[in-house]
């Protein structure tokens, strides 16, 4: 594990509060250890001291070898199984003696603005007390934030902050795992809002449950040497995916091929605004209606002249291809040639949701 002299590696994104935030970009034998999957969001201060650690970067299961089903149904050493919220990860940091607030990759993203000004409420002074605690004291915090305005997949009818786990900044233990450690005391006495944990579930009877499940994410297992894997329902697999479809060439893309239908149930169903999809739905149309109309009024200019004389006479025109086939009487295949030729240059990657939304996926999804 990295220790509290661990130096900050290059890679690390500078943030004005004067900390640093390590977040390894994944390739080929990334995360193949111990010490790389600490690198998922770990954060230094000016003199390489750790200043905050948050969850160490797991995996679905199946998504490793080792995280085969077959393979963790044949481990008995479960020590938590928790509800997986469709939520941004929200952790505290120490830095130059005050607590801050941070989500995966930055110390003041939208997610993170949420989150300062759900604490501002009179009502949850005691998260911020409890967070304070726990920072100063060289561990840190780590929340689960979901929020109306930052919504995934799972509807959020008012925001809300649950606390999943407490980690030592220099050992990297879960010390909520341990029964007897001081961290449970504190937690009562702030009456800390809690991610929900389900003692007595076994890992067959988790796996069982998902197909029958809806409205949530799934679990989260946790071992007792700290190892972590996700399980997520196929209910909400199904909707995240379309939800990761909110890119206006994606909406294009699949307007083109008649495959929007589906998608726009499903964002429907998580209560995701529409006019934007619709929008791209609408002006993808208009431009395919004008060419057509651009290549009947060529077709049209030039019917009555011979084969050869109709080439002669669009040849170099960006649409001759498509209006030679409606002269010779084939079928036009427009959306075919606008897949190829046009579709990147009239939709880009702007993402229809909102700037908390986009965020929140990209952190979700990392």
């Amino acid at each position: 594990m990295l220790g509290q002299k661990s130096a900050i590696r290059p890679g690390s994104i500078f943030n004005r509060q004067g900390g640093s935030v390590f977040n390894q970009r994944q390739h080929s034998g990334t995360f193949n250890s111990a010490e790389a999957l600490e690198c998922r969001g770990i954060a230094f201060d000016r003199n390489g001291q750790i200043i905050s650690r948050p969850l160490h970067k797991f995996f679905n299961v199946g998504e490793k070898q080792w995280l085969a089903p077959n393979m963790l149904l044949g481990r008995d050493d479960i020590a938590a199984v928790f509800e997986k919220l469709d939520g941004s990860m929200i952790a505290t940091a120490w830095v130059d003696g005050g607590l801050h607030w941070r989500s995966k990759k930055s110390f003041d993203s939208e997610v993170v603005k949420l989150t300062i000004t759900f604490l501002e409420q009179p009502e949850n002074e005691h998260i911020k007390s409890f967070a304070q605690n726990v920072a100063s004291n060289g561990m840190t915090a780590i929340f689960e934030i979901t929020h109306p305005e930052a919504q995934i997949v799972v509807a959020q009818d008012r925001p809300a902050l649950r606390l999943l786990h407490v980690r030592d900044n220099t050992s990297g233990q879960y010390v909520m795992l341990d029964p007897g450690h001081p961290i449970h005391a504190l937690i009562d006495r702030f009456n800390v809002p809690m991610v929900a944990r389900f003692d007595g579930l076994s890992l067959s009877h988790a796996m069982n449950s998902l197909d029958l499940m809806q409205g949530q994410e799934g679990y989260v297992i946790q071992f007792k040497n700290g190892d972590m894997v996700k399980l997520k329902c196929p209910w909400y697999q199904r909707l995240h995916n379309s939800v990761s479809m909110m890119r206006e060439r994606d909406i294009a893309r699949l307007a083109l091929n008649e495959e929007l239908d589906d998608v726009k149930g499903a964002l429907g169903e998580v209560g995701i605004d529409l006019k934007g999809v619709n929008e791209v739905e609408s002006r993808l149309k208009n431009i395919l209606s004008a060419i057509m109309d651009e290549v009947d009024e060529i077709y049209e200019k030039g019917r009555h002249l011979c084969r050869k004389g109709f080439a002669i006479a669009n040849n170099g025109h960006p649409l001759f291809g498509l209006a030679m086939q409606r002269y010779q009487g084939k079928e036009v295949t427009l959306i075919e040639w606008y897949s190829r030729s046009r579709l990147k240059q009239d939709f880009g990657f702007r993402n229809l949701g909102n700037g908390a939304l986009t965020e929140a996926f990209a952190e979700h999804s990392a």
